[in-house]
């Protein structure tokens, strides 16, 4: 007899814990025998284990929210944006004031870009990205990313965007504070980042780049106090390595950190 594919609702439940032994191990039964179910467990627990709130709300296709990847790979946006640095005479990736420890020049070109075309969409107010749409893009990675809640840090997630080939996708968390900072996390599904944590500095660019097992992540931000987000780099690249949430004592100190940052300016 074939049994329905479990609900959302019940996935949820199952993650959590909360279904009773007979129904937790229809669901067990559901993800040996198919491995979409499989997968949308897997991404539910690790996204849990980042953001704890998320809610039941995710159709039974979590890909169409996103619709089509886009077909860019982010190798490809580094020949056009050398072109357009290029042709407005700012040579970016070799000014002088550039100061490097590391990171791959075809990684941060690629989050320059991405960065840039939300800043020009950005419509001056904050909209708060569904949970269910970070669970679609997280669904597309063999290795799921994780995803750190920056809530405590006064940063939101606004904007999610998956580019590239499926065996090189390029994902981007946007976070948007409530006065206009813009931070961007990147996670690169082919890597290619330094296994320690390494920075670059370009005017009032900054990021912060490093790699966790086959998953490359890379934080970009334009006109952020350098003392807030490395600090906030800092944090994440823990919640990458350890897969654990942001305890109380972390989340105190994202937000002492807050309050004592100078206002982004970008």
């Amino acid at each position: 007899m074939t049994r329905d594919a479990p609900t959302w609702e019940v996935l949820n439940a199952y993650v959590d814990g909360a279904l009773a032994p007979g129904e937790a191990a229809a669901v067990a039964e559901a993800a040996g025998d198919d491995p979409q179910i499989a997968d949308q467990i897997a991404c539910l627990y690790r996204l849990k284990g980042v953001m704890p709130d998320v809610l039941p709300a995710a159709p039974s296709d979590l890909r169409d929210l996103l619709g089509e990847p886009r077909r860019r790979r982010y190798r490809g946006m580094v020949a056009a944006a050398v072109l357009v640095i290029a042709a407005a005479g700012t040579v970016w990736l070799w000014m002088p004031a550039k100061v490097s420890t590391g990171l791959p020049d075809a990684a941060v070109v690629a989050a320059r870009v991405l960065h840039d075309d939300w800043l020009a969409e950005d419509s001056g107010t904050l909209s708060e990205a569904p949970p269910s749409v970070v669970m679609a893009a997280l669904s597309q990675f063999h290795r799921v990313p994780v995803i750190p809640d920056l809530s405590s840090a006064k940063l939101t997630i606004e904007r999610v965007t998956v580019s590239g080939e499926p065996d090189d996708h390029l994902l981007q968390i946007g976070y948007r504070g409530n006065h206009g900072c813009h931070l961007s996390l990147f996670v690169f599904a082919g890597g290619g980042l330094p296994e320690e944590m390494a920075r670059q500095t370009i005017g009032t660019e900054e990021a912060y780049g490093w790699q966790v097992d086959e998953l490359g992540y890379l934080l970009f931000a334009k006109g952020m106090d350098p003392g807030r987000l490395a600090f906030i780099a800092r944090e994440v690249e823990e919640a990458t390595r350890s897969g654990v949430p942001f305890d109380e004592r972390a989340r105190q100190a994202l937000a002492e950190n807050k309050a004592k940052s100078a206002s982004c300016v970008a």
